[in-house]
C-alpha cells in the first residue's frame, strides 16, 4: 500500500490523497488542487508511480485545473459522479461502482446533501468522505432538509463500517485531518435527529448527577459509563502527512 495525504498551506487546509499499488505502480489522486500539483509530481517521480485517475468527491473547478495538469504529464483521466455536468469529466461513476488501479480497488458511496454529486470512496480500512463529513462530523454548511438527508445516508452507509475505519475528509477542521467511524458514532449519538445537541446536554446532566451521588456515597459500586473521553482521538500534526 502506498498512501500520501497532502494539505494546502493556507487557511482553508484543503486535503488531497494519493493511493498507489506497490506492485504495478498505478495510482489515483483524490481531490487534487493546483497548489499541490508540484508536490504530487515530486512524490510520483520518487516512487515511480503512474497516475491513472484524478477523482472528485465533489465537483470543484480547482480539481479540474489540477486534473488537466496531471493529464498532460501522466495521461490521468478525471473521474466524478454522473451528476457532475462538466465536459472535463472523462469517467462517470454511480453508487456501488468499483474503481480499479493495479491490484487495488475503491468502492463509490453516493452521499448527496451538500451537493447532488457528492461521494465517498472506500479503500481498505479507510473512507475518503470529501466535504460531507469532516473530522468533527457532518459539515456545518449542511442545513435543513439537506442535513437530514446527509445524516440519514451517513447513518445507513458509513456507520455500518467497523469502528476502527479511518475517515479522511477533503478539508481539515481546527487542525484535524482525520477521524474514525467509532468517533463519528459517538458524535452522532450525542445529537438529535435535527443535528441539535439537546440529547447530548441531557446526557451530560445525568453524568453530573451521578458524580454528585457517587461523592455522597463513595462505597457504592457503580457500573462503568462510556463517555466521549473513552474514545481515542486522531490528530496528526498540522503539516505532517498521516503516512507516506
Amino acid at each position: 500500500m502506498i498512501f500520501r495525504q497532502l494539505c494546502t498551506r493556507d487557511r482553508i487546509g484543503a486535503l488531497a490523497y494519493l493511493l498507489g499499488d506497490p506492485v504495478t505502480r498505478e495510482a489515483v489522486i483524490i481531490d487534487p488542487l493546483p497548489p499541490l500539483v508540484e508536490e504530487l509530481e515530486d512524490f510520483t517521480r520518487q516512487r515511480g508511480l503512474h497516475l491513472r485517475y484524478c477523482m472528485q468527491t465533489h465537483h470543484d473547478e480547482g480539481h479540474v485545473a489540477a486534473a488537466q495538469a496531471l493529464r498532460e504529464s501522466h495521461g490521468a483521466r478525471l473521474l466524478a459522479h454522473e451528476e457532475v455536468r462538466s465536459n472535463a469529466v472523462d469517467v462517470r461513476v454511480r453508487d456501488g461502482d468499483v474503481i480499479y488501479f493495479g491490484e487495488e480497488r475503491l468502492r463509490v458511496i453516493h452521499l448527496p446533501g451538500l451537493t447532488p454529486c457528492a461521494v465517498a470512496f472506500a479503500w481498505e480500512d479507510r473512507l475518503f468522505t470529501g466535504l460531507t463529513l469532516l473530522a468533527n462530523g457532518l459539515n456545518g454548511r449542511l442545513r435543513g432538509r439537506a442535513r437530514a438527508q446527509a445524516r440519514k445516508l451517513v447513518e445507513s452507509r458509513i456507520l455500518s463500517f467497523a469502528g476502527e475505519t479511518l475517515l479522511y475528509p477533503s478539508r481539515e477542521i481546527r487542525g484535524r485531518r482525520l477521524a474514525s467511524v467509532a468517533e463519528l458514532r459517538c458524535q452522532m449519538a450525542g445529537k438529535g435527529p435535527d443535528g441539535g445537541s439537546g440529547h447530548f446536554l441531557r446526557r451530560c446532566a445525568l453524568l453530573i448527577n451521578d458524580k454528585k451521588t457517587e461523592a455522597a456515597s463513595p462505597q457504592e459500586d457503580r457500573p462503568h459509563q462510556d463517555t466521549a473521553n473513552d474514545l481515542q482521538r486522531y490528530a496528526p500534526g498540522f503539516y505532517t502527512p498521516a503516512s507516506s
